[in-house]
């Protein structure tokens, strides 16, 4: 490298929708009138372990393909627990690999080549291999080409599967990154693909639901209002599941549909988000007429900084935004942007924006959603700079990834509609989505 001082550098390089989530929202007064409301929004994601077994943690998907709720987190900070997993990691790992460190190197040429290697000699990945030696987020991208290599470097630990047979860190509890989320990210950025997640009601059910609303939609009592928000979510049934740009059973898929598990049930109020500044959307809620609203996440990152020779490259930034968007929901169950976003659909989005840190430390699947974000901008980058070009590396090992590298799990393809309500003075509030 000729310089080190870095430089602002801006560039639109993804092309992502991670998650998409739907949500309706449903208002009744229990003493007077009734005012039916739906509100949709959307998010994705997905999970992972050792040997690479898709089911651990998290999610549950059936043979079947239908999503079953997730395990309740529990934090990693225990004294007890921490010893369990040094232990672990101390046994399954060699041992510079059991020490934490802000700053580990990785040689993408290298790692391919280990990984085409122990292909052709019919041997297993190795935990190191599986999970990049502990790293558990990307900071820096390196050019090396004196070596015809490319190095990322970034924060890594020592790592063991939790209580729930999930891969994390022994410190801090992150899941480290993965090697087939990475084979996956180069997969998809050489096939130019738009990788996203959506759960999805089917059109004649929600033309069904918005003319159960308008038979139903007179003066109730509270228990009448339950009733009709359950028969609401009865109606709506199973949602499809939609995986683009990306393998369906892949580990990178699962975590794109586990955020957006996650996110609906934190927003209906199923699962509580662990973090004060993030209650429930229905929480939030006062009331107001009906509305569908779609939510999703996005990439975040500050700007990127690079050498004037550009050989090296920091990445920096949250990494992820919520965003959000009204809809409108016609007689056939067909959906269209609303001209304007409600301001408490706004608020929501952002607040969990402005959180976003802290539910990554808390929740391993948002952290592994920050994961599979960096590798898809790393892919992006390379790709946009040609950086493979200038070290003639091809990387066709990793871009047509087999069965060995990316295994494949239980494809998502329906999940249940949930719902959830309150009652607010003479009103009673409900929110009915995917999840």
């Amino acid at each position: 490298m000729k310089g080190l001082s870095l430089i602002p550098y801006r560039t639109s390089i993804v092309r992502t929708l991670l998650s998409l989530c739907l949500l309706f929202v449903f208002c009744a007064t229990g003493f007077a009138q009734t005012n039916n409301g739906g509100n949709n929004n959307g998010g994705n994601n997905q999970n992972g372990n050792n040997n690479n077994n898709q089911n651990a943690g998290g999610i549950t998907i059936d043979a079947d393909g239908v999503i079953a709720a997730p395990f309740r987190v529990t934090q990693n900070s225990s004294q007890l627990n921490q010893r369990r997993l040094q232990a672990l990691a101390a046994k399954a790992l060699p041992e510079d690999l059991n020490r934490k460190s802000e700053f580990r190197k990785i040689s993408l040429v290298q790692l391919e080549k280990v990984c085409q290697e122990l292909k052709e000699k019919n041997e297993p990945l190795p935990p190191e291999v599986l999970y990049l030696a502990g790293l558990t987020r990307i900071d820096f991208l390196f050019v090396d080409r004196e070596h015809n290599d490319l190095i990322i470097a970034g924060p890594a630990e020592s790592f063991a599967p939790n209580d729930q047979n999930r891969i994390v860190g022994v410190e801090t509890g992150r899941p480290p990154i993965r090697l087939d989320d990475l084979a996956v990210a180069f997969q998809s950025q050489d096939r130019g693909l738009i990788t996203g997640c959506s759960f999805d009601a089917k059109p004649e059910n929600l033309a069904k639901m918005n003319e159960y609303i308008r038979r139903t939609n007179n003066a109730s009592s509270a228990a009448t209002a339950a009733e009709r928000f359950k028969t609401m979510a009865q109606i709506l049934g199973m949602q499809d599941v939609s995986v683009t740009g990306v393998p369906a059973g892949s580990h990178y898929a699962r975590i794109l549909v586990e955020a957006d598990y996650m996110l609906k049930r934190i927003s209906i109020g199923l699962e509580p988000s662990g973090i004060r500044e993030i209650k429930s959307h229905l929480a939030t809620l006062r009331g107001g007429g009906n509305s569908t609203q779609r939510w999703w996440f996005t990439p975040l990152y500050d700007a990127f900084t690079t050498t004037v020779d550009r050989e090296a490259f920091q990445f920096s930034g949250q990494r992820l935004q919520m965003m959000s968007q009204e809809e409108f929901v016609n007689a056939a169950g067909q959906r269209t942007d609303a001209a304007q976003t409600r301001v408490s659909t706004t608020k929501y989005a952002q607040q969990f924006t402005k959180n976003f840190a802290k539910l990554a430390d808390l929740h391993p699947t948002f952290a592994e959603l920050q994961s599979i974000t960096d590798l898809t901008v790393l892919a992006a980058l390379i790709n946009r700079e040609r950086l493979d070009e200038q070290i003639d590396w091809r990387h066709s090992f990793f871009s047509n990834a087999s069965d060995y590298l990316v295994p494949e799990g239980n494809i998502p393809r329906q999940v249940p509609t949930a719902m959830n309500y309150k009652k607010a003075g003479k009103l009673m509030i409900c929110l009915v989505g995917g999840g």
